[in-house]
């Protein structure tokens, strides 16, 4: 489980990095912008919303306390996979196994 701990912290490390790059880079209007003006773009942010969507629901099926599960449903919605990659983080430091990780607690 360490390995999945040090994989989280990582990609977690360099999605915050490729965000505050872009934001060095570039205005989040004049980004904004560019994405709605481009329909792969708006293919690609389908794409990732069915894909938050679907973590949203895995959340709420694994995380047994309510309001801890709502907590991070709301950093989804507005931190996206940077609340997955946190969550996942969380968890795999409290779990023992894969299945742990995974699947609720029975």
């Amino acid at each position: 489980m360490q390995a999945v701990v040090v994989i989280c912290g990582l990609l977690l490390g360099l999605f915050l990095a490729a965000i505050g790059q872009a934001a060095v880079s570039q205005p989040l209007v004049a980004g904004w912008q560019a994405i709605l003006s481009n329909p792969w773009s708006l293919v690609a942010l389908l794409d990732l919303g069915i894909g938050l969507l679907f973590v949203a629901c895995w959340i709420a099926v694994v995380e047994t306390r309510l309001l801890h599960a709502l907590g991070w449903i709301v950093a989804l919605a507005l931190l996206g996979n940077a609340a997955t990659l946190a969550f996942l983080l969380c968890r795999s430091r409290r779990a023992r196994t894969l299945k742990e990780l995974f699947l609720p607690t029975t």
